[in-house]
């Protein structure tokens, strides 16, 4: 059967950060305000829980403001720019935060879904490679979209975004990031019981913004290593040299994870010796997705390029409709492979397939748009 060709909505913005964000909300006005409808039934389905969610998410936003600024006027644009309070403007780039928050309210250390986001990057046969599978609750694919920006002051990005929010995983003209969750703990130590919540941090969506600022993977680490963060992350990074690795983080600690191939993986398993990582002869069992894509570029290390990227994040395992590429969840929170992208660093390009890549082709998308340059 054809693979569907379907293309991402485009978000054009260029300018200011107010500006941007103000063009932004203003062509997303009906899809910011159909999410802003949903979200805390989305990521907090107990009502009870609600006002704590909403606390704990406040609480983030005088670090954001000091460390962040620019990003902080840009929520106050998308705010503008739809017609909705700062306070749910906020709150939309701040879903992974919710989520793990109620995970600590319940006890639990584990990821909101069963599966939640593979990543890869390479140094490529023709140069950088960085790749995303985005796993999420399926009812969320109607509101992702992707920003196109043109800052007055910072290099042009794509980034991938749940309408109102700042941003997601992507690429600059430097570097691309990709991400997936990690179960929480509030430091280096599994949690011996239910985790308790580390407090206030950058949330997910502003610190992958701040690293599409960047200029290489190492200026990314010293990111990591002054900004406190609010949820436990692997992030994988590739900048235009070939620099290539995966970082491990908590709120309070990270690890670099440098590549001993030319090539990376990761899932949602703590790999590092900091963090009493899964040793890997247990990752076929216990992370299969990790390991079902590290053995694919492996077979395919002589052709790391887009297609052997794509082949890789379409994959299931034998016999089974789910794989690197997702189905599945919960009856009424089912969950899939919402996006696919390869980023191929300092070309201007990402290929992205809209929803299931089993299902759809990977389109490409350039990181600038001729009528605003």
């Amino acid at each position: 059967m054809a693979k569907k060709a379907k293309r991402f909505p485009i978000i054009d913005m260029h300018g200011s950060p107010y500006e941007m964000a103000r063009q932004y909300g203003a062509q997303c006005r009906d899809l910011i305000h159909g999410l802003a409808g949903i979200f805390d039934g989305v990521f907090v389905p107990n009502a009870s829980q609600r006002d704590g969610a909403h606390r704990a998410i406040a609480e983030a936003e005088p670090i954001v403001r000091k460390i962040a600024p620019e990003l902080m006027e840009e929520v106050e644009g998308i705010a503008e720019g739809a017609g909705i309070s700062f306070d749910d403007a906020f709150r939309l780039s701040c879903s992974a935060e919710m989520g793990q928050w109620v995970g600590c309210q319940e006890n639990r250390s584990a990821v909101s879904i069963t599966d939640n986001c593979t990543s890869l990057a390479a140094r490529a046969t023709n140069g950088t490679l960085v790749a995303w599978n985005m796993d999420w609750y399926q009812a969320l694919l109607p509101y992702i979209v992707l920003l196109r920006g043109k800052p007055d002051n910072g290099p042009a990005f794509l980034s991938f975004a749940l309408a109102g929010s700042v941003g997601r995983p992507g690429m600059s003209e430097q570097i691309a990031i990709s991400a997936n969750q990690l179960p929480y703990r509030p430091t280096e130590a599994p949690p011996k019981g239910g985790p308790d919540w580390a407090g206030p941090g950058i949330p997910y969506c502003f610190l992958s913004r701040m690293l599409l600022q960047q200029n290489s993977t190492r200026d990314a680490l010293e990111l990591f290593a002054r900004a406190r963060r609010m949820v436990c992350l692997n992030y994988t990074i590739g900048d235009i040299t070939g620099d290539i690795c995966c970082v491990e983080t908590t709120p309070g600690a990270h690890a670099e994870l440098p590549a001993d191939e030319c090539f990376v993986t990761h899932a949602n398993t703590y790999y590092s010796p900091k963090f009493s990582g899964m040793p890997e002869v247990e990752r076929e069992e216990l992370d299969p997705r990790a390991y079902k894509a590290n053995t694919m570029l492996q077979d395919n290390r002589d052709q790391l390029n887009p297609a052997t990227f794509f082949a890789t994040q379409s994959s299931h395992f034998p016999g089974q409709d789910t794989g690197v590429c997702h189905h599945g969840g919960e009856p009424g929170r089912e969950s899939i492979s919402l996006l696919s992208f390869v980023a191929e660093v300092g070309r201007g390009r990402m290929w992205a397939a809209y929803g299931s890549p089993c299902e759809h082709e990977y389109l490409p998308y350039e990181l600038y748009n001729p009528h605003l340059d």
